[in-house]
């Protein structure tokens, strides 16, 4: 059992666990938790003493979970476009927005890298006037084009994180969120997005996206499907400590990190509508074209309802964000 705070004061509420034991219940600095006597925000996300060097970086609880780290890729995962967008359809991230616009706000060549439904890109360009975006997927760069709205010039190209379309040094700023679990190889995506960020711009910055520890979204993946599907376990710490290794080597050592909520909401009045679109969406988006999808969706549903008994309309994405700067 753990406790909730309610306008009457803190009591017993049901545990928000999937029955998992990785798989912490989400906190804010609103809400408090019984979690064996920690304090989950000051021990899984403490405030940083300033700028992170690589070993803090690396051993960051905020990348767990720690005792999960594979020791290798365990490969990209497949998405299509109609999972994506299907997904990013219920996806709210405002302060993920806020802080990717806080982050570029000095900048002026700044590099969408994956650009999705178009939604940050748009963002940063509505502030300083222009973005551009790469994007693999057709799909999503039509509908990246379809979307202008005149406050700000996007840019779309086709291409992957691996191939960059561009010339070395033509952006001060380059962001990427939530595609290197997509991405084929982690050295080879971190490299590109090297060459193509400026050095020498004093404002020059490279941000990264990942899910953090206690993701509500991961914790149902790995717990949930991962082994339903037998396949690896997914763990973005490891992408993150991975990329943070090859910006070191490159004098991209000047590290931050930083965390943000996002979440995705489902609206559907009765629980069992909600679970099961639950599970049709997440399905769709991390194994549409799985063999055994039906399989995942059926030990999905169980386990959202159990989730929105809890936290009845929404799933937490929480994002870990490193930045990182040249020394």
């Amino acid at each position: 059992m753990q406790k909730a705070i309610t306008d009457g004061g803190i009591i017993d509420a049901p545990d928000c666990r999937y029955g998992i034991s990785r798989c912490e219940p989400a906190c804010t600095e609103s809400t408090e938790h019984d979690h064996g006597g920690r304090d989950f925000m000051t021990e899984a996300w403490p405030v940083p003493a300033g700028r992170l060097t690589l070993a803090e970086i690396r051993e960051h609880p905020a990348l767990g979970p720690l005792d999960r780290i594979p020791d290798r890729y365990r490969g990209p995962r497949q998405v299509t476009g109609d999972g994506w967008v299907n997904f990013a359809g219920r996806l709210e991230r405002g302060e993920e927005i806020a802080l990717v616009r806080s982050l570029t706000a000095v900048n002026s060549r700044v590099l969408d890298v994956g650009g999705g439904s178009g939604e940050l890109a748009r963002a940063v360009a509505e502030q300083i006037g222009q973005c551009t975006a790469v994007e693999p997927h057709r799909q999503l760069v039509e509908s990246m084009h379809e979307e202008r709205d005149g406050t700000g010039s996007v840019s779309v190209f086709p291409g992957s994180a691996e191939q960059l379309p561009f010339s070395s040094g033509s952006f001060d700023a380059v962001y990427c969120a939530w595609v290197l679990p997509y991405v084929s190889d982690i050295r080879e995506a971190t490299e590109e997005m090297i060459r193509v960020c400026d050095p020498d711009n004093p404002e020059a910055k490279i941000v990264l996206i990942s899910g953090g520890s206690g993701n509500e979204l991961l914790c149902l993946l790995n717990e949930i499907c991962v082994p339903v599907a037998e396949e690896p376990y997914d763990h973005h710490g490891y992408l993150l400590r991975t990329a943070a290794q090859v910006l070191d080597e490159h004098g991209f050592s000047d590290f931050s990190l930083y965390r943000t909520e996002s979440s995705i909401r489902f609206d559907e009045r009765e629980p069992d509508e909600r679970a099961a679109t639950a599970a049709a969406v997440l399905t769709d988006f991390w194994y549409e074209q799985h063999p055994k999808a039906a399989d995942i969706r059926a030990a999905l549903e169980p386990a959202l309802s159990r989730h929105f008994s809890c936290r009845p309309h929404a799933i937490g994405d929480q994002a870990a964000i490193l930045v990182a700067r040249p020394a």
